[in-house]
């Protein structure tokens, strides 16, 4: 009785989830080595899809490595960073500065943290991280906490792209105002106290901030694409190479099978053909000295006519 397609889809599902949860635990340099091992051995088990899917999963940037560590090893510390963003989102909606400005701080705070546990986490890991990738990483952390969609994927642990966001968080409440900064009275010999920035102004700067990164941004984003791109038409042409191959080594099989057969086929015959030829053999001594039998016999006969003859 066939499998059930269903139960099939489903083995193999969670065939792949293991293998992607052994992967993405390694080293970035050997991903690609353990994946092409793994889809090895799904190959010799018969389950060609299981091989092709595992040979669609991407490697991670480094980046992206260093963020699977921190949900893998430091999921705690990495999920009090996420929870921030409610707060962040709230006070970008209400224009509630002090708040904004409080959570930005702390959020900066936290994100340098996390970045440096990471390159501990890559360090004892054995491939150590450079500067320009624990910046990255802070950026993939500062875009979790801007978008959710993203900070599921950080929590996932299998995150691959290095991720960025050039926004400037949710809309404002159309209706909010922005809310005056608390000031405590000053002493009277204490000096003027110092003018608090308009949450406008923050919001400009900020805006300011972020165009000018985000040129940068894009050049990498289309780096990656363009790296991405190259890599799944090397995968598309992996993948159509070892079905011909797959297709290649059935027929060797199968000719092997055949010439397998024939072999024993002629090996039959030539046992038949040694068993004829010893018979046929056989006949012809049988058949020589029957005509020797059968000689002696005319002659013993033609003396026995003469004798009767002669009388």
């Amino acid at each position: 009785m066939p499998d059930d397609p269903d139960e099939t889809a489903e083995a193999t599902d969670a065939d792949l989830d293991a293998v992607a949860e052994n992967l993405y635990g390694v080293l970035p340099d050997d991903f690609i080595a353990e994946r092409d091992a793994a889809a090895a051995r799904a190959r010799e088990r018969g389950d060609r899809e299981l091989a092709k899917a595992i040979g669609r999963l991407r490697r991670p940037t480094r980046a992206a490595w260093l963020a699977n560590l921190l949900a893998r090893h430091r999921r705690e510390q990495l999920d009090g960073l996420l929870s921030l963003a409610a707060g962040l989102a709230d006070a970008q909606r209400t224009l509630d500065g002090a708040a904004l400005r409080r959570l930005s701080s702390t959020r900066n705070q936290l994100v340098a943290a996390m970045a440096r546990e990471a390159g501990r986490l890559a360090m004892e890991a054995g491939d150590p991280a450079a500067e320009s990738v624990l910046r990255e990483l802070q950026g993939i952390l500062d875009a979790a906490l801007a978008r959710p969609e993203i900070a599921e994927q950080v929590r996932s642990g299998r995150l691959t792209r290095t991720l960025s966001y050039t926004g400037f968080g949710p809309d404002a409440d159309p209706d909010a105002w922005p809310m005056p900064a608390v000031r405590e009275a000053p002493s009277p010999q204490s000096p003027a106290p110092t003018v608090e920035a308009d949450p406008a102004e923050i919001e400009r700067a900020e805006r300011e901030r972020a165009e000018r990164a985000r040129a940068e941004r894009e050049r990498r984003e289309r780096a990656v694409a363009e790296a991405e791109a190259e890599e799944d038409a090397a995968r598309a042409q992996q993948h159509t190479d070892e079905d011909a191959r797959d297709a290649a080594v059935e027929a060797r099989d199968a000719a092997r099978d055949r010439v397998a057969e024939l072999i024993a086929e002629l090996d039959t015959a030539r046992d038949r053909e040694r068993t004829s030829t010893a018979s046929a053999r056989d006949a012809e001594t049988a058949a020589r000295a029957s005509a020797r039998a059968a000689g002696a016999a005319a002659t013993r006969t033609a003396r026995a006519r003469a004798r009767l003859d002669e009388l």
